[in-house]
């Protein structure tokens, strides 16, 4: 079976992406997601970043925490953002990647953060991306999810390559369903503005969801 949208952005998509949204990120220096879970960071966590580009907000999580020991990974699909971040932040761990296979142990990670990237995932990979994120994150520990967030599936056309969409949902629920997950706070905010959106096209939010022990709920 071909994965169509992962190929695409791995062979040139994910690039373009990044040579289109580097600057603003670079020149962010206030961001409302990771504020949202940055005080459940711990010294000594192990954080992982899908979707990560350039590795911009987990250079800003590490300077919210300065004192801290923690141990920073990020993927992304673009070869070109991880050159760059690799560059400009020699303290983060950066590599090509997608999240249907995360070259990392099981319960490696005590923070997973999906970053505005399910909603251009095939609909083939959907549930091994939420199999695999499950897998390296460790009991007790933080799952955030940065996407669009619609009271319905919405497929959209991705308006910079003919062919790729754009897959609309609310995707804290495909974890919350199982009672192994408990959703600890959400911000919710659109892809334009800082405050949410009447439009369902627009909404945005961020889910900070709590892994919990098996011990305690069986």
């Amino acid at each position: 079976m071909t994965h169509k949208q992962k190929e695409i952005f791995i062979a040139k998509e994910g690039d373009q992406w990044f040579k289109r949204n580097n600057a603003v990120d670079s020149n962010n220096n206030n961001f409302k997601d990771v504020d949202s879970f940055v005080s459940l960071i711990k010294d000594k966590d192990k954080i992982l970043e899908i979707g990560t580009s350039s590795g911009t907000k987990l250079d800003y999580l590490s300077r919210k925490h300065s004192s801290f020991n923690l141990g920073l990974y990020g993927i992304d699909p673009s070869s070109e953002s991880v050159k760059k971040g690799s560059q400009q932040y020699p303290n983060l761990n950066l590599k090509q990647g997608t999240s249907d296979q995360i070259d990392f142990g099981d319960q490696y990670f005590d923070v997973v953060i999906l970053g505005f990237c399910l909603y251009l995932v095939d609909r083939e990979l959907i549930f091994k991306t939420v199999s695999e994120v499950d897998r390296i994150l460790k009991q007790g520990g933080y799952l955030v999810i940065t996407d669009f967030e619609t009271p319905v599936p919405m497929k959209r056309i991705y308006k910079h390559i003919e062919g790729v969409f754009s897959y609309k949902n609310n995707y804290s629920k495909f974890f919350l369903g199982g009672g192994h997950y408990s959703l600890i706070n959400k911000v919710h905010f659109s892809h334009s503005t800082d405050i949410f959106h009447t439009d369902f096209d627009e909404r945005v939010s961020t889910s900070v969801l709590f892994k919990e022990q098996y011990s305690n709920i069986y």
